[in-house]
């Protein structure tokens, strides 16, 4: 488990340390205090060699196209839009500390092979490496602060490319949860059929029973090109599961998430969206033993005061110790994080404290 994560120079904070992070962390406060944020540079610490990792921040913040350029495509990840300046992360897990450093290179000097120009009519062929400067997205990677590789993000034109040097794969698995409409159907196909091949669906079903009582099993269906989840929930014939409501599919997103990223984590933004608040102690406690089952942390975020009132009531007292929660204030310019471990959080909830 991530106990600590700092940032510097990402989109709007300059310098962010966040720690006692938990299993389950909640973080919340004010809008435009980095809440979002925060889990994108999580996934972006770990989305690596991935030539659409500044595309995915954009697209679950819905937006629909930008400009195939170094300004539209980069600058919003850096703190006041400077690409002069470098990006850092650090998380910090059992005693290891892995370290990413984002900087712009305008001067990349990437290598390319040329045939030399054919002066006869049977020439010698032979290759030459020649190099070509390109602008591109740094991205340099240390574990104790020893170097562990590089890549590179390069824009040739209209064409997006990654160049990777001496890098290893990252060791633990991240999984995004946008908020609202933004989810990918055939992304939870795709997992609900890496469970279905082993049989381990039948615990997703139970824990959409939260929900939905009458769902019976769960099946991927493939139309076209597409792939769906459907559900038997009694009727005559089976039904994709986003027709049964916004928080059963958000749900099962979550769920699924979980189950495939063992030894991993999860973020998901906005927690409380499309869930009725009765439900709610059921839907954390479901989701704190899935997470709990896989070793997949999770940090979410939230606006809702009556989540943090639901895992009080949804969570035993030895659960909870699980439990963190942060709040980002912003003071004098700067976001800081308060921290609110579980006896504090209890505490606060009790006397009817303002910890949103």
């Amino acid at each position: 488990m991530i106990e600590s994560f700092s940032i510097k120079g990402f989109k709007q904070f300059t310098d962010l340390f966040l720690q006692s992070l938990k299993p389950v962390t909640l973080i919340g406060g004010r809008n435009n205090t980095g809440k979002t944020t925060v889990l994108e540079s999580f996934f972006m610490f770990y989305d690596r060699v991935n030539p659409e990792v500044t595309f995915r921040h954009l697209s679950w913040r819905g937006v629909g196209s930008i400009a195939l350029d170094p300004d539209s495509l980069w600058s919003p990840i850096f703190h006041s839009y400077d690409m002069d300046n470098a990006i850092e992360m650090e998380v910090c897990e059992n005693g290891t500390k892995e370290k990413i450093r984002i900087r712009h290179n305008r001067e990349f000097q990437k290598a390319i092979f040329a045939l030399p120009p054919n002066k006869g009519v049977m020439p010698k062929i032979e290759t030459g490496q020649q190099a070509l400067s390109t602008e591109s997205l740094e991205f340099v990677y240390y574990v104790n602060d020893k170097k562990e590789g590089e890549s590179h993000l390069t824009l040739d034109g209209h064409r997006l490319g990654m160049h990777v040097e001496n890098l290893r794969k990252p060791l633990k698995k991240v999984a995004f949860i946008a908020s609202g409409a933004q989810r990918n159907p055939m992304e939870d196909s795709a997992r609900f059929g890496q469970l279905d091949i082993h049989g381990r669906t039948d615990s997703i079903t139970d824990v959409l029973k939260i929900i939905e009582p009458d769902l019976k099993s769960l099946t991927t269906i493939s139309q076209g090109d597409h792939a769906l989840i459907y559900g038997n929930i009694g009727m005559p014939r089976k039904i994709p599961v986003s027709h049964m409501g916004e928080g059963t599919a958000k749900l099962l997103s979550i769920i699924l998430a979980i189950a495939t990223n063992e030894n991993g984590m999860v973020l998901i933004d906005e927690i409380e969206n499309g869930w009725h608040y009765s439900l709610l102690p059921d839907i954390l406690k479901a989701i704190h033993k899935m997470a709990n089952k896989y070793n997949c942390q999770i940090i979410a975020t939230t606006h809702s005061y009556e989540i943090k009132k639901s895992l009080v009531r949804g969570l035993s007292y030895e659960d909870f110790s699980d439990i963190s929660y942060i709040r980002l204030d912003r003071e004098k310019g700067r976001i800081k994080p308060k921290i609110y471990e579980s006896g504090m959080l209890v505490a606060a909830l009790e006397r009817g404290w303002e910890t949103r």
